[in-house]
């Protein structure tokens, strides 16, 4: 399998502050060891406080420096050609993770980031087929993202596969919107289903007009598309209250949870459930 998938690099994740880039031979005995793996962030729809979903986070179980973040390894495993072993791994374990809440009645989408290099697979979208079909979850619990940089840099590549991955039923984000631009008018229900907007455009704008302004641009451009949308990053409640308004989908952020191990995912979302 080529490079498909690209885990987030969610660079704030906390780690140990001493940690550095680890060396090679490390990152290989941490594949060969089974300690790289998905952690999980919850997004949860405003109307109705519903967990709906999770984005899959690559981590690092250390065994004696703690969860260290994708800063330490995945730009030595880029440079190296390793992420097809990482990302296929992040993959694999996030659809049988998705499999298991579904049997434990928690229909959950999982979402995955897609790296430029996915643009030039022609088999990526039966790749994935295949890939839910084996794990026996339908199309629509993948839900594929790719920054708006990424979609402005390789649109050519772009166009052709994205209208296929909606064809299959997978689900498809434009993930960081805001921060690029060139891609607004490229949006359309028939290539994405869904608009991530970017944590520099939330974190502040319920007491910030200007990115109160920009916010609200950003969520109108989504809906007239009929895309779902999804605020990023979220921490503050003054922010939370300021997406409720402009009539946001759902979030993603702190201020629900951190990114959690696959065994604490559903123990949190009995927890929250309770409110």
């Amino acid at each position: 399998m080529t490079n498909e998938f690209l885990p987030y690099q969610d660079l704030g994740a906390p780690y140990p502050p001493s940690t550095s880039a680890m060396s090679i031979d490390e990152i290989w005995r941490a594949l060969v060891n089974d300690q790289l793996e998905p952690y999980f962030q919850p997004v949860v729809e405003l109307s109705s406080r519903k967990v709906i979903g999770v984005e899959a986070l690559a981590r690092w179980r250390h065994p004696a420096l703690g969860v260290l973040s994708p800063v330490t390894f995945v730009p030595i495993m880029e440079e190296r050609g390793m992420i097809r072993e990482l990302t296929e791994l992040i993959l694999e374990k996030s659809l049988y993770a998705c499999r298991d809440w579904l049997d434990h009645g928690h229909d959950l989408a999982v979402s995955i980031n897609l790296s430029a290099l996915s643009l030039t697979d022609r088999n990526l979208p039966d790749l994935l087929e295949s890939k839910c079909r084996i794990v026996g979850l339908p199309a629509s619990s993948l839900i594929l993202e790719l920054s708006e940089n990424t979609l402005r840099q390789h649109w050519e590549l772009a166009e052709e596969q994205l209208g296929q991955l909606r064809q299959r039923g997978f689900g498809v984000a434009v993930d960081e919107y805001g921060i690029g631009t060139g891609v607004a008018t490229r949006l359309n229900g028939e290539q994405f289903s869904a608009m991530k907007i970017d944590r520099a455009f939330v974190h502040g704008a319920g007491s910030n007009p200007h990115l109160r302004a920009i916010l609200q641009e950003n969520l109108r451009l989504a809906q007239s598309h009929g895309l779902f949308t999804v605020a990023m990053g979220l921490e503050d409640t003054t922010d939370l209250a300021l997406l409720s308004e402009f009539g946001c989908d759902a979030v993603q952020g702190y201020l629900c949870s951190a990114p959690l191990p696959v065994e604490g995912l559903l123990p949190w979302i009995y927890q929250w459930e309770k409110g």
